[in-house]
């Protein structure tokens, strides 16, 4: 099963060998906003075991890994995954990156202490929603945390991801293996092509 939608699921994989990391619409160089509150306010825990899915060039995974975490990022494209080791490298810490599919992810069940997806679910096909709730429940401990950040209906229209609402995000990470404790709005970062960013955060523990 293809986890993106047809206007991505190429993109993705080549996107980062053929651009320069600044001229892609979705890159700000800096980790996610409502990420580092979670770090600051000890959520995310130094020495906590995470897996950042859809890790793209790793820059929130080198900023967990600077702050302590034992990180690994997953990313569809071999050329993220190369830009995200250069990254790390550079930064002075050890974080570990996989090329792999967020549909099958290649690492053990039940390790992670947090699981973290920064703007990958928004760009799911409907079919592979709970297929990859199903990845993300299986990676995570009883008890460990998902964190997703997401596109919202709430942002204006037009060209990229899909707008999510809130009842499709709690449809498919359902009360059935996980437990919402957080679910809202936020302004992100604004980008040359998205100037009003309204995203979703949510925290939700496995069950």
């Amino acid at each position: 099963m293809k986890a993106f939608t047809e206007t991505w699921v190429d993109k993705f994989s080549t996107v980062y060998a053929d651009s320069p990391l600044v001229e892609l619409s979705w890159f700000t160089a800096s980790p996610g906003i409502e990420l580092i509150k979670l770090v600051i306010d000890g959520t995310i825990r130094r020495g906590d075991r995470v897996i950042d899915l859809g890790s793209g060039p790793g820059v929130d995974a080198v900023f967990l890994a600077a702050q302590g975490m034992n990180v690994t990022g997953v990313d569809l494209s071999e050329s993220a995954v190369e830009n995200a080791r250069t990254w790390a490298k550079l930064a002075g810490v050890s974080a570990e990156f996989v090329q792999g599919d967020v549909l099958d992810v290649p690492l053990p069940a039940h390790e992670a202490d947090v699981v973290t997806d920064s703007f990958v679910f928004h760009n799911m096909r409907d079919e592979a929603r709970p297929v990859y709730a199903e990845q993300v429940h299986r990676l995570l401990k009883p008890g460990g945390l998902f964190v997703l950040n997401s596109f919202s209906n709430h942002m204006v229209e037009g060209t990229g991801p899909r707008r999510v609402t809130s009842a499709e995000i709690l449809s498919t990470f359902d009360s059935s293996r996980f437990e919402c404790v957080d679910l809202r709005l936020y302004r992100n970062l604004p980008t040359a092509a998205k100037p009003d960013q309204i995203h979703w955060i949510g925290q939700f523990r496995a069950l």
